[in-house]
């Protein structure tokens, strides 16, 4: 061994710190793999944000069929709004009208029906769940109901609010998207064009609360992390809503439901905040031939934006229907005029981003 001397001392200071270098340097250029992380430390994914558009009626019979037919263009009631509708998530209306295969066009008269060319223009425009519960779902009888289902199912629209009438059950109707699962129910006063008279097996009814109260729990506590539940009802030409609409409202909303949304009234009725919830009573008229008057030709359609369970915002599109068959979004000076009736001043109903 080496005497320890001043000389042998410095060498081996100068070889350590060539040595240090060169560590150091090797761990720059051939840096070590990472280590896996740790699975107990992974955070959970925040969702993406999925967008849902809401619309009114829909009705593809009378005029609105003559100028499809006419014009030998079966998307022509959507074409100015359809930009809207397939570029949400999910896309949601009240169809108002059964389709049948047998007999004539119906050109006018309060019984409705929509030829099977129709559809088109609902895959078109992007729809994906359809609330076939109205009063006028038994406007082509037995035959209408089945028909209308399968004809949507095929062309892959989930039908929510009346089953077939052989006694089979449709599933429920829910969509999942971003990890989150989107679950609807739709509900109308009346089966038949009759005020109510007469209830059916096969349309969900309106006014029996607990056993709408029923689904809406069961839907969320095993189908659905988001309910909507969808309302016909309430009193034609009307600004404001019936008692009826506020309970059965309230109440799906007290069973756990997330957003209600109305039609038939064929007005825009207002809208309300209940448990910071949001009920909108009517959204009016999407594709209809009532040019009559200012608010049967005014529509609200609705864009709601959640991440997760969480609504994030909501943004008010209103829409005015020309030449008795096409929705179109409304003007600038109209939209304000529409808001205004509903007592606001921005489009931006809910905004937590």
């Amino acid at each position: 061994m080496a005497p320890l001397t001043r000389r042998n001392l410095i060498r081996g200071l100068g070889l350590l710190a060539i040595l240090s270098a060169g560590a150091i340097f090797a761990a720059l250029h051939h840096p070590q793999p990472a280590l896996a992380p740790d699975p107990g430390r992974l955070t959970e994914t925040i969702p993406d944000e999925t967008t849902l558009f809401f619309a009114g009626d829909i009705m593809l019979s009378r005029h609105v069929a003559e100028k499809m037919f006419a014009a030998d263009d079966f998307d022509l009631p959507f074409e100015k709004v359809a930009d809207w509708i397939s570029q949400a998530d999910i896309s949601f209306a009240n169809l108002e009208s059964p389709f049948s295969d047998q007999g004539p066009r119906l050109p006018e008269g309060l019984v409705f029906k929509a030829q099977p060319q129709a559809a088109a223009g609902l895959t078109y425009a992007g729809f994906d769940v359809l609330s076939t519960a109205n009063n006028h779902t038994y406007d082509q009888d037995e035959y209408g109901i089945d028909y209308t289902l399968r004809l949507l199912q095929d062309r892959g629209i989930l039908p929510v609010g009346t089953q077939p009438t052989d006694g089979s059950i449709l599933p429920p109707a829910v969509i999942t998207k971003n990890q989150t699962r989107f679950g609807f129910l739709a509900y109308s006063y009346a089966a038949h064009n009759d005020g109510g008279a007469i209830p059916s097996p096969y349309v969900a009814d309106f006014n029996d609360l607990p056993a709408m109260t029923q689904a809406v729990k069961t839907m969320k506590a095993q189908q659905a992390d988001v309910v909507i539940v969808s309302m016909h009802a309430g009193t034609e030409y009307t600004a404001a809503p019936t008692a009826a609409q506020v309970a059965f409202a309230h109440a799906a909303i007290d069973a756990g439901a997330d957003l209600v949304i109305g039609a038939h009234p064929h007005w825009i009725q207002t809208a309300e905040q209940y448990k910071n919830k949001w009920i909108f009573y009517s959204l009016g008229n999407f594709i209809f031939d009532q040019m009559w008057s200012e608010p049967t030709r005014q529509g609200l359609t609705l864009l709601a934006t959640y991440r997760g369970r969480d609504l994030q915002k909501i943004e008010l599109r209103p829409v005015i229907i020309d030449d008795y068959c096409c929705a179109r979004p409304a003007t600038t000076d109209e939209s304000q005029a529409i808001l205004a009736r509903l007592g606001l001043t921005s489009p931006i109903l809910v905004d937590n981003n």
